[in-house]
């Protein structure tokens, strides 16, 4: 008899076991490399196995499918049988998150549990305690009151970017569930009343129900949320279907420690790990949660040093800052605004602020912000390596949460924003992606790539003012690995989108203005002077002036067009026409003339020409002893300085030339 051969994983097992209900004569066999889950089942010993033979998974192997197919013919299977097809659909969607999910999981699922399977069983089956919904559900919730009109609620899930929010009455407690498709559907309807429109009663667990009873429930009604009540039956929490991944399938989050203690030792300096327990202990003692987030995390894992420090935490972040800060007698800047404030401490820079999450109200505008819970501040945040947070609370100081995969994004090199949204929302992102990538030697994830691009391509960076660009290219100006960043946004084509197109070799430029000459010249006013080079001259005043260049600057602009300009500077009449020629000029034109290979070598000429100055002689000793005034002062020492640049005359001995010449 032929075999049907499935591979040697759950979903395998749980296939096999569904295709003979489906062929009862038909015999099936595991193939391939067993996996260690698979043996927690009792069906395994039932099954023939060729470890030695290669299969590919089929996608008629898929036991939704087949198991849809036992429904469909109304066969009975055993709770047993129902358990392991409800393991094996529920890992291979990842608790039905997966992209590749799809009605028939749903509805397989919801059948295996109506058969007698139970979630619960999953984590005695793979060895795991089961989690309870304080454990994993996020806090705190955004609802809406019952007597809020529709209109509001849609403003409310568009502003938040939520698909469905709880609904408490005026004691706080959960009386139904909105989704934003019941919203739709309404007010097309004209019903503005939101008790009309509401699921009653809502699905709800306890703070000590087990995470698998909320999948239980979610694969039973179908639905994708599931508040959480407190004794007194008020909202306390909200569990999501992606909160479920990380409790039933993949627990990495929930177990992320990373080995953290260790970099922490190594990496923060003893002073800035003293106040970072500080503040722990007092939010401890304050029954608030507190975390380390953004830049810091990410530094930390990658085992750099960072004095800056954002924290967050899901209460006043203002109070907490002024109580710190008093008790550690230092001072506080507050920006009531903003929800932020900020403690220094002998060069260490630490801002707090209350977790909040933003939206845009237009395109490049800045962020409206709001109170929120930690998984939406830092959903809000550019990129998944900057999306991390470190718990500072003394139980689990050290733990390190990562909602997003930005732990996986670093061991990849890759940058990747949240959403597919990230760069029209803020367009600054554009360059912050690059700038991260050319910093860390990182490349951009192909769909952020893709992102990147279209935005791009859209006129996005138009949206953004000057102001806010110009920020950011003095930020990365000051990187060091500025040349390759720029090098980035010029093959990206920002350049030629901001300004003009051009081309520019940035290593050549930057090693050019490492030179002591240019210590305190403004890099990034000769770096848009050069891309302005081939832009027509009024568009490139224009631009200049935007971007707030001085007018001295400005205004010296077309020397950098003028042939006969430029042909005085290759070959001048001697070295103190050279000096004449380019004394005047501000130093950022200095450094975009030295970019040209051609005149590279007369600007530092002229360099050295400028040091060489008047120590004998002067205009007092020219009025007293000569009884020279005015313009006949100014003429002679000009000729002294000229014999001295072009001759290397003494001064005195120039002066006696000159006098007698006279």
């Amino acid at each position: 008899m032929r075999i049907r051969f499935f591979p040697a994983t759950v979903d395998g097992l749980a296939s096999a076991v569904a295709w003979r209900y489906l062929h009862p004569s038909s015999r099936v066999a595991l193939a391939g490399k067993i996996s260690a889950e698979i043996k927690n089942f009792s069906q395994y010993d039932e099954i023939e196995k060729y470890p030695q033979r290669q299969i590919i998974e089929k996608e008629d192997c898929y036991t939704s499918k087949l198991v849809r197919k036992i429904e469909k013919n109304k066969i009975k299977i055993s709770p047993r049988d129902a358990q392991l097809f409800a393991f094996a659909i529920y890992s291979k969607t990842h608790a039905l998150l997966s992209p590749q999910m799809n009605v028939d999981d749903i509805l397989a699922l919801a059948f295996c549990v109506k058969k007698g399977a139970r979630l619960s069983g999953f984590s005695q089956l793979t060895g795991r305690e089961d989690l309870t919904a304080a454990q994993i559900m996020t806090s705190p919730v955004t609802s809406v009151r019952i007597e809020t009109p529709l209109s509001q609620v849609k403003e409310i899930i568009e502003k938040t970017n939520l698909t469905g929010l709880p609904v408490l009455d005026e004691a706080d407690r959960v009386v139904g569930v909105i989704t934003k498709k019941d919203v739709d559907r309404a007010l097309k309807a004209g019903i503005e009343d939101l008790s009309m429109t509401m699921s009653i009663p809502p699905v709800t667990v306890n703070l000590n129900d087990p995470a698998s009873k909320v999948g239980e429930l979610m694969a039973i009604h179908n639905i994708g949320r599931i508040p959480v009540i407190d004794e007194e039956g008020k909202i306390a929490g909200i569990i999501t279907r992606r909160d479920l991944v990380r409790a039933m399938v993949d627990r990495t989050y929930y177990e992320k420690r990373l080995s953290v203690e260790s970099k922490i030792e190594n990496v923060i300096s003893p002073k800035l790990l003293s106040i970072l327990k500080d503040m722990g202990n007092l939010a401890f003692s304050k029954k608030q949660k507190i975390y380390a987030v953004g830049g810091f995390v990410r530094d930390l894992i990658m085992s750099k040093e960072s004095l800056d420090v954002d924290i967050a935490i899901e209460g006043d972040g203002i109070e907490f800052a002024k109580e710190f800060a008093n008790h550690k007698k230092v001072k506080c800047v507050t920006y009531p605004e903003f929800g932020t404030a900020t403690i220094r401490f002998n060069g260490i820079s630490i801002d707090i602020a209350t977790t909040r999450t933003e939206y845009y109200e237009e395109p490049g505008t800045l962020p409206k912000v709001e109170r929120s819970n930690l998984r939406r501040d830092l959903y809000r945040r550019d990129f998944t390596i900057n999306a991390m947070a470190m718990d500072l609370t003394p139980d689990n100081f050290g733990v390190i949460i990562d909602f997003f995969g930005g732990l996986e994004d670093i061991k990849r090199k890759e940058i990747r924003v949240l959403h597919t949204l990230s760069f029209i929302e803020d367009p600054t992102r554009i360059l912050r992606a690059l700038r991260y990538a050319g910093r860390f030697d990182y490349k951009l994830s192909p769909n952020t790539e893709i992102l990147l691009l279209k935005a791009i391509k859209g006129g996005y960076l138009s949206s953004v003012s000057q102001s806010r660009i110009r920020a950011e290219l003095e930020r990365s100006i000051e990187e060091e690995k500025a040349a390759q960043i720029f090098s980035l946004y010029q093959n990206y084509g920002i350049f030629s989108t901001i300004f003009c197109d051009s081309w520019i070799d940035f290593e050549r430029f930057f090693s050019i203005a490492k030179s002591s000459h240019f210590s305190k010249t403004n890099k990034l006013y000769s770096m848009i002077l050069l891309i302005l080079k081939k832009c027509p001259v009024k568009k490139a005043i224009e631009t200049m002036r935007m971007y707030g260049m001085p007018m001295k600057i400005v205004n010296s602009f077309q020397l950098l067009q003028d042939t006969k300009f430029l042909s005085s500077i290759s070959n001048p009449k001697s070295r103190f026409d050279l000096y004449n020629i380019l004394k005047s000029l501000p130093s950022e034109i200095l450094l975009a003339l030295s970019y040209d290979e051609e005149l590279e070598e007369k600007i530092f000429e002229y360099f050295e020409i400028s040091k060489i100055k008047l120590e004998k002689v002067n205009g007092a000793m020219l009025k007293n002893i000569y009884g020279l005034e005015g313009i006949e002062i100014r003429k002679t020492l000009e000729k002294i300085l000229e014999m001295k640049i072009n001759n290397g005359t003494d001064e005195e001995e120039a002066l006696k030339v000159v006098v007698n010449t006279k």
